[in-house]
């Protein structure tokens, strides 16, 4: 399975969400492929830190700018799953491995800045489907308040908001803002490895959804 984390907004927790997820499924005992096809390199510097630590369990991780598609086509034929990240705006890399992929999670903060984007994205998504019509693409909360007296009502305008995009699909897992998160990326780690904390639980809840 193809997927790619992805966005047109940079700061959205893309990089955050696909390590993540590649190392969650490589836990669980995938045969996982990362590929790193943003230029800013975020992920590809976090796996080379883990790769130094020696960490367990390792997975593959290639570099991959430009068009994409056939290069994610082989490697689906290899590996049980494909998680891409791609730079946060509307790239290359984004526009020709949605041609490829099964699925999408996007990333997105309740901000109006990212929010506008999803119009976007939609329109790509459509494009896409006339050369991958099985295509998915699922709406992340990412980078939530985690305070109590606005986390509801931010949710609900989540929600709302979403909901003006039909060919969307909005997740039920949520990810909140956590120093954690930032804590295992210095350290080449998901928040999975971390022992028990609220960010796991939050992965682990994405694991269970999407996958």
């Amino acid at each position: 399975m193809i997927t790619i984390v992805g966005c047109n907004k940079g700061g959205a927790g893309k990089s955050t969400t696909a390590t993540n997820i590649a190392t969650g499924l490589a836990l669980q005992g995938a045969d996982v492929c990362f590929v790193d096809a943003d230029p800013q390199r975020s992920s590809a510097e976090w796996h080379a830190e883990r790769e130094a630590m020696g960490l367990k369990p390792g997975f593959t991780l290639i570099e991959k700018l430009g068009a994409i598609t056939s290069t994610l086509r082989s490697l689906d034929s290899r590996f049980d799953h494909v998680i891409v990240d791609v730079a946060g705006r509307n790239s290359r890399e984004l526009v020709t491995g949605i041609l490829a992929a099964h699925q999408v999670i996007a990333p997105h903060q309740c901000s109006q800045f990212d929010l506008n984007t999803m119009g976007e994205l939609q329109d790509q998504l459509l494009v896409a489907r006339d050369y991958n019509p099985d295509l998915r693409v699922r709406i992340y909360h990412a980078l939530a308040s985690t305070h109590a007296k606005v986390k509801d009502k931010e949710r609900e305008e989540f929600l709302g908001y979403v909901a003006e995009f039909p060919e969307f699909e909005v997740l039920s897992a949520i990810g909140y803002s956590r120093k954690i998160y930032k804590d295992a990326a210095s350290q080449g780690r998901s928040v999975l490895e971390l022992g028990k904390n609220e960010g796991a639980d939050e992965i682990a809840a994405l694991l269970k959804e999407v996958f």
